[in-house]
């Protein structure tokens, strides 16, 4: 019998442990290499995301520095830096077709020129908006600013450049710019767009495009915005921008909205009420607004609605020279029957109003209970000769005073002025129960603009009351109401990153 021999076999199967153990190894290896890969691979991932982001939030940032920079509400306004960088057409900003702002952010050691078609950072994304045109020359409708990171006091003098956008450019908006056609005929390229705060667009929201000017239109801008990173990281942002304002217009000089409790007009002869647009005692001019002599409204405006007549009969039986109360075309004394702006007819309507207002206010006092805010807390600017239009809400009653001033004011009490006592531009005086416009004194103050007078209580009571002579009067002046309404904001109208050119 043969008996197998154990070293023999243990001699096959010698290398097979050390076969077994470079197998692990190789895979174990393999597995190493492949994290290696991957953990690098992720890395890369999240370097060009970080990178990418950077330039993203980089020209965000440069499109809201221009955006906010519009407005002339803004401390960094461009026109305090270098003077008629834009034009302001009433208290909104404005640039004509064929013009271009550009603001400069570039790096140390480095220049930044975007109308250099040459340069690294040249805007090649213009001709593609402008119908293949270049940006024009700097002195030749263009014009260069500095952004605020670069002004002392805000750079940061430990070498912090801020964003890291080159350079944003500003340009009026229109069809063939946006690539838009917004009155459904050809694509205009030399009219500015407009837009519209206050009307209804195509799906019944507000705010509509448009090319033919009014009272509430306001320019349409286009703010591009170019960011690089150390990197060669590009993004090219841009807004559609709009100055909005609160949409406010009115039908007659005087506007007495709810039902009327009292009505007694001031007795002296210089005292009129008139509804025709800039009727008033000159000098009340608006520096580039010419009031429409053709545009004659109702001195007085109540909302009986027809047939009833009541709140008419009382104004008309309150006033003590009819001759002294004209415009819209009525008998005299000019009474009518009007319809109010949505935002005016409701007391839902008002209430929101007067939040929007006092959310963008310059100044909102709030005078203690049973006592009532002082000409004297008014921005000193708004009551000074020639006045700034501010706006300015009191919650809760006012007393103007012997001050004369200008802008919008808001008053959601009773309201108390005084002969000498004037005001340019818009006077609501919205309150709950009854709520009075009182007049005391007699004097040579006059409200040039519009003055509203409604409650927002159920129902709505209003009470006018003049003793004595009650300075000059009322008179319409479209300028000043389009002037008071200072912008507030640049609505975002449309937003697109734009592809590299």
């Amino acid at each position: 019998m043969h008996t197998p021999n154990p070293k023999s076999k243990r001699q096959r199967e010698t290398g097979a442990a050390l076969i077994i153990a470079m197998f692990t190894l190789l895979l174990v290896s393999a597995v190493a290499l492949s994290l290696v890969m991957a953990s690098g691979t992720e890395s890369s991932l999240a370097g060009n995301y970080r990178s990418s982001t950077s330039a993203y939030y980089a020209g965000l940032a440069g499109i809201e520095e221009a955006r906010g920079r519009l407005l002339p509400t803004n401390p960094n306004f461009f026109n305090l830096t270098t003077a008629n960088f834009v034009t302001v057409a009433g208290s909104a900003p404005a640039l004509a077709i064929g013009q271009c702002r550009y603001i400069i952010n570039a790096q140390p050691n480095e220049v930044v020129d975007p109308v250099n078609q040459a340069s690294p950072f040249a805007d090649k994304e213009y001709k593609n908006e402008w119908g293949g045109a270049n940006p024009p020359a700097v002195g030749a409708g263009t014009q260069y600013i500095n952004s605020v990171f670069k002004s002392a006091p805000t750079a940061d003098p430990g070498g912090s450049q801020g964003p890291m956008f080159k350079w944003v450019r500003i340009t009026p908006a229109t069809e063939q710019s946006l690539g838009v056609n917004v009155n459904g005929g050809g694509v205009d390229a030399a009219t500015p767009v407009l837009y519209d705060s206050g009307a209804a667009n195509a799906v019944g929201q507000a705010g509509t495009l448009t090319l033919v000017p009014s009272a509430n239109t306001l320019q349409v801008f286009q703010i591009t915005a170019d960011a690089v990173m150390p990197n060669g990281s590009q993004k090219l942002m841009q807004y559609v921008v709009a100055p909005v304002t609160f949409g406010l217009n009115f039908p007659s000089a005087l506007t007495l909205s709810g039902n009327i409790s009292q009505f007694n007009g001031a007795n002296s002869a210089p005292y009129k009420v008139n509804g025709t647009d800039g009727s008033g005692t000159p000098p009340n001019t608006v520096p580039g607004c010419n009031p429409n002599a053709n545009n004659s409204l109702p001195a007085i405006g109540v909302t009986d609605a027809p047939p009833a007549t009541s709140d008419k009969t009382t104004v008309t039986s309150g006033i003590p020279r009819p001759a002294n109360y004209t415009g819209g075309g009525l008998s005299t004394p000019s009474v009518g029957e009007v319809n109010l702006n949505p935002l005016l007819a409701t007391p839902g309507g008002l209430s929101q109003l007067v939040t929007t207002i006092t959310q963008n206010a310059d100044m909102v006092l709030t005078p203690p209970t049973g006592t009532a805010a002082s000409y004297s807390q008014l921005p000193p600017s708004s009551i000074a000769s020639p006045c700034t239009p501010s706006t300015v809400v009191v919650q809760g009653d006012f007393d103007l005073g012997p001050a004369t001033g200008c802008g919008l004011l808001v008053v959601t009490g009773n309201f108390l002025y005084h002969g000498n006592s004037g005001w340019d531009g818009i006077v609501l005086v919205i309150g709950t129960g009854t709520t009075q416009f009182v007049g005391q004194g007699g004097g040579n103050g006059e409200f040039d603009g519009a003055v509203f007078v409604a409650s927002t209580s159920t129902p709505a009571n209003v009470s006018f009351d003049i003793s004595g002579g009650g300075g000059n009067g009322i008179y319409y002046n479209s300028c000043w109401i389009q002037q008071s309404q200072k912008p507030p904001t640049l609505r975002v109208v449309s937003y697109r990153e734009i592809p590299n050119p």
